[in-house]
């Protein structure tokens, strides 16, 4: 296995892209009507070439596909840090468990205590039981990004169990993998695979979790062999596909999310294993770092910095209707705006929460460490 560094930071940095897509998806979304939005079904009266314009920006800010990229990145940075000591016990899987949980729930417990505060100041305080529900991601009616969350709970112990039978590196280990792979790619497109949990959450992408598992042990060799400008042209065609596949193959079509997920795990292989593309030289500016770093933090709390234009669409509908606004100028200055807000939020939860959410959890780490080696010593 080829040996990279323990840190990817452009990894980092196109994680915290996909979370700032993931804001643009809501921002077009906004309610301008019944049935109409910002950007999407913008309603009668424009010109055939604006409505183009308008669909090509909505594919490429779609939340579904930038949620998809989460986790195969998942997938492979969980895969990657448990094969760093492929010495599988009972005190690994433990602290395996044990991290991922601190790393989850901390931020979830803040960031719904915080929309619930806000609720409350406007006068719609959330009940105690929905607000537990939502902090232990039982529901997720609060903040309904957060579904995402519950997969990734779902996952800890898929990726535990792909990274056992990748470890061993044989044929029987290894198809085995690629079936249960397999299995989760074709459930994917029976629709009653929805409703398995009641529809919260569908496992229709649990997949994308194993693509990153896959990534995480591969050789690399085939990338490592790549020139500058091979890795250029590569790259160029999985962004494409990545990008191409809801306008070409539909919104809903599960093929389209098997090539968002495949053209994810082309992207984080070529980052991982092959020589830097000067095409993704963006991914190493300073502010790409620190999105990648708030990403997490801003995922969660990006939509309620856009919460008060969901809730009254009518200004919108007058920036457009009266004002002439054009619908894009009013979705960029949301953006910016969202943006800058959510980094406040985020900066504070990454800071005071996040951060001593890990610490907190290698200390309880610490103190089952003892009571696991004497159990599997005896």
């Amino acid at each position: 296995m080829s040996r990279t560094p323990a840190f990817i930071p452009r990894l980092e940095s196109m994680r915290g892209i996909a979370a700032l897509i993931v804001a643009a998806s809501h921002i077009v979304q906004s309610p301008t009507g019944p049935d109409t939005g910002l950007l999407t079904h913008p309603g009668a009266g424009l010109n055939d070439g604006v409505r183009l314009l308008y669909a090509a920006v909505v594919h490429m800010v779609d939340g579904l596909q930038a949620v998809i990229f989460f986790f195969v990145l998942s997938g492979f940075v969980l895969t990657r840090s448990l094969l760093a000591d492929p010495r599988p016990s009972a005190m690994q899987a433990t602290d395996f468990v044990i991290a991922r949980l601190f790393r989850l729930y901390p931020a979830v417990i803040f960031a719904v205590a915080v929309f619930a505060l806000a609720r409350t100041m406007f006068g719609a305080p959330p009940v105690p039981r929905t607000m537990l529900e939502n902090m232990a991601l039982i529901d997720t009616s609060m903040n309904g990004v957060m579904w995402s969350l519950q997969l990734e709970l779902m996952a800890i112990p898929l990726i535990y169990i792909m990274y056992l039978l990748l470890l061993r590196r044989t044929a029987a280990t290894t198809a085995a993998a690629i079936v249960i792979c397999l299995a989760l790619v074709v459930m994917s497109f029976d629709p009653s695979i929805h409703k398995i949990l009641g529809g919260h959450p569908s496992l229709q992408l649990y997949y994308a979790f194993t693509f990153g598992c896959f990534c995480a042990a591969a050789s690399g060799r085939w990338a490592s062999r790549l020139s500058p400008t091979q890795v250029n042209i590569v790259a160029a065609i999985a962004i494409l596909l990545f990008f191409t596949a809801r306008p070409l193959l539909g919104p809903a079509s599960p093929w389209r999310f098997v090539v968002n997920g495949l053209s994810a795990w082309l992207l984080i292989y070529l980052l991982s294993y092959g020589p830097r593309a000067t095409l993704l030289n963006v991914l190493d500016h300073p502010a790409a770092h620190w999105l990648g770093k708030l990403s997490f933090s801003f995922y969660l709390f990006h939509f309620l910095t856009i919460l008060p234009v969901w809730s009254h669409p009518e200004v919108v509908v007058w920036l457009v209707d009266t004002a002439g606004v054009p619908r894009l100028l009013i979705a960029a200055v949301i953006l910016v705006a969202s943006t800058a807000a959510t980094l406040v939020l985020a900066y504070v939860s990454y800071t005071w929460v996040e951060l001593p959410g890990i610490r907190l959890g290698r200390q309880v780490r610490a103190l089952f460490a003892p009571r696991i080696r004497s159990a599997e010593a005896g």
